[in-house]
C-alpha cells in the first residue's frame, strides 16, 4: 500500500490515505458494517448487515469511476484499518457533469480530530483537477458537527426537504448545500 499523502491528526496520530484497491476488500466490508451498526449520519440503512459480494460490487464500481474520470474515492488507514472515506462522484449526463456529489464519513474514534477537515478538503483539491465546477452534499439538520464542517469549508444551503430524513426515532430536515470549485 503506498499513501498518496498522509496527516497526523490533532491528537498526533499519523493517518495514511490511499485510493482504493480489491486488496482492501474484507477491511471495507468490515468497517462498513461497524458503520452502518452505529446508525450515524448515514442515508443507507442502520444496521443492515453489508456482504462482501455486494461491497465487492461497489468497490469495483469505484474503481471503474477513478478510471473514467467519473469519481473518486479515498481512504484514511490507521493500524491497516480504515478509519474515514472521502469520494466524489459527476453527473451521470452532459447537463450536471460539471457537478460532483460528495460523500464524507469519519469513525467515531476519530471525529473531531481534523481527518474530516483534512479529507474533504483533499477531495475538493482533486475534484477541481477533475474539472469538476460545482461539489453539492446532502447533510441531516441535527449533525450539527457536519454542517459547521461544511459551512467553514464554504458550502452554502441551497435548499431544505423538512423531515426529509428518519433517524433515531425521529424526522430531520435534509439540508442541501453547494460550493463553486471554479468559476
Amino acid at each position: 500500500m503506498k499513501p498518496i499523502t498522509t496527516f497526523t491528526t490533532k491528537s498526533g496520530r499519523e493517518v495514511q490515505i490511499i485510493e482504493p484497491t480489491t486488496e482492501w476488500l474484507d477491511e471495507i466490508t468490515r468497517w462498513t458494517n461497524i458503520i452502518a451498526k452505529e446508525d450515524t449520519f448515514l442515508t443507507f440503512d442502520p444496521g443492515k448487515v453489508i456482504i462482501k459480494e455486494d461491497e465487492e460490487k461497489w468497490l469495483k464500481h469505484q474503481i471503474v469511476c477513478k478510471e473514467k474520470g467519473t469519481g473518486l474515492l479515498f481512504w484514511a488507514i490507521y493500524n491497516n484499518q480504515i478509519i474515514g472515506s472521502v469520494d466524489i462522484h459527476r453527473g451521470s449526463s452532459i447537463r450536471d457533469y460539471h457537478i460532483g456529489t460528495v460523500g464524507l464519513i469519519v469513525d467515531q474514534n476519530f471525529r473531531n480530530d481534523g481527518l474530516g477537515k483534512f479529507l474533504l478538503n483533499l477531495i475538493l483539491e482533486k475534484a477541481t483537477e477533475l474539472g469538476i465546477r460545482t461539489a453539492i452534499l446532502q447533510v441531516f439538520s441535527d449533525n450539527e458537527t457536519g454542517l459547521a464542517l461544511y459551512q467553514k469549508a464554504g458550502f452554502i444551503e441551497y435548499g431544505k426537504l423538512p423531515d426529509g430524513l428518519w433517524r433515531k426515532n425521529h424526522f430531520s430536515d435534509d439540508i442541501f448545500m453547494y460550493k463553486h470549485l471554479l468559476k
